[in-house]
């Protein structure tokens, strides 16, 4: 009897962990650009780095930009953490580009461009906008 509840309790343990899993991965363009957000602010750029357009310009930049991210102060970095994102603009440049321009509620006046791009049917982020604003 203990066996057939301990299965039926790990049966659905994992069809709700699926689920989550499911529900977690951001199909949208603007989903891809909230969840890159999101694990930047929250200090995780493993996850961050799965969002991010694969090239070699695009990850000097996102080395660069972890490295200076990561010599804040804890206090700074906990305040980042417990930010909101804050939509500012979204722009439709063609069907595969688009700009995310966006702040956070610890620092609003910082007001922060993501070029968008769908590559094989997969949105990503693209750096090389954010600090050129070349399209």
């Amino acid at each position: 009897m203990l066996k057939k509840y301990f299965f039926l309790l790990f049966l659905f343990t994992t069809v709700i962990s699926c689920n989550n899993e499911l529900a977690k991965t951001p199909k949208t363009d603007v989903d891809v650009a909230r969840a890159f957000v999101r694990n930047i602010l929250d200090d995780n750029f493993k996850e961050a780095e799965q969002y991010l357009l694969k090239d070699d310009t695009n990850m000097q930049i996102f080395e660069r930009f972890k490295k200076q991210y990561n010599q804040k102060g804890k206090e700074v970095l906990e305040k980042y953490k417990n930010a909101d994102i804050i939509v500012n603009e979204i722009s439709y440049i063609t069907d595969t580009v688009c700009i995310f321009n966006y702040s956070n509620s610890y620092n609003i006046t910082d007001k922060t461009p993501l070029k968008i791009v769908r590559i094989d049917g997969k949105w990503l982020i693209d750096l090389k906008y954010t600090f050129s604003g070349n399209l």
